[in-house]
């Protein structure tokens, strides 16, 4: 994928009149382990302390999903 930059990618609206939102920017953990990292450490910053709760209860979904497949290995000494 070729990296542009600070680019327009998504159009972000009020829920409650559906006016378009300027200057922000969208950040998908799901998708990009930056975002991921951005967000859990906005989650240890902001004094919100249920947006805190939510935002790492998102970040702990998303990576169960992308764990679930993986399998515990013992690495060491085979026991006695």
């Amino acid at each position: 994928m070729e990296n542009k930059g600070l680019i327009v990618k998504y159009d972000v609206r009020k829920v409650d009149n559906r006016e378009l939102v300027n200057n922000c920017f969208v950040l998908r953990p799901d998708k990009d382990g930056a975002a991921f990292t951005a967000l859990k450490a906005y989650a240890e910053k902001t004094a919100n302390e249920e947006l805190r709760k939510d935002i790492n209860q998102w970040l702990d979904s998303i990576l169960a999903e992308k764990t679930k497949e993986l399998k515990a290995v013992a690495i060491g000494p085979d026991p006695l």
